[in-house]
């Protein structure tokens, strides 16, 4: 597969249903085809709702979302992000629903955003399926679970062990934008890190 750049990115959620739930997290990072990491986005996400769901699982509170942007005001950000790569998630229909849910809502049509897929890609070579199991399987560190940025940097290890293992690869088309995309904001809120308060 002949592509500039991977875009790995993954979302936490107030729930699991798309129609219903929201994005609260995105981060996304870029690995070349030679597996090195060459950028990386996230941002926290108010969602208009202080139901965050799990937060015993993603372990986001509320008052971190006051500050955050809205999904349609961080859209082309995300766009910027994911744009000339082939986009990379685990269980990549989970987090492409959510992101086509949102993007809808926010008034902008459908996302026509395709992903590979690592969760598909470990099956087929017989390696485990949650993805701290399949990091932990290929040699890569993975930090804390649920947290987008983490998750999405232990992807991108992934990713690019696959690349280095030359795994077969579905085509996936890369990311374009349209003359319909926002531009990008420049906003963005980070989740505070442990030892950090809520200005971190």
């Amino acid at each position: 597969m002949n592509a500039p750049h991977f875009a790995c990115f993954d979302v936490e959620t107030t729930g699991l249903d798309a129609s219903r739930s929201r994005v609260i997290e995105i981060a996304v990072v870029r690995i070349s085809v030679t597996g090195d990491v060459v950028g990386e986005w996230t941002t926290l996400v108010d969602a208009g709702t202080r139901n965050l769901g799990r937060t015993d699982i993603h372990g986001i509170r509320p008052e971190w979302l006051d500050s955050a942007p809205a999904f349609r005001v961080i859209a082309g950000d995300l766009a910027d992000a994911l744009a000339g790569c082939v986009p990379v998630a685990h269980n990549a229909d989970f987090d492409i629903r959510f992101l086509d849910s949102e993007w809808e809502r926010s008034g902008l049509g459908p996302m026509g955003l395709e992903a590979l897929d690592t969760l598909q890609i470990a099956r087929a070579e017989r390696l485990p399926g949650r993805l701290g199991l399949l990091a932990e399987a290929l040699g890569v560190p993975i930090g804390d679970a649920h947290q987008a940025l983490d998750d999405s940097r232990a992807l991108a290890g992934v990713m690019a062990a696959f690349l280095e293992r030359d795994t077969a690869l579905p085509p996936v088309p890369i990311f374009q934008r349209t003359l319909l995309t926002p531009k990008s904001s420049g906003r963005q809120r980070l989740r505070p890190r442990r030892g950090q308060g809520p200005g971190g």
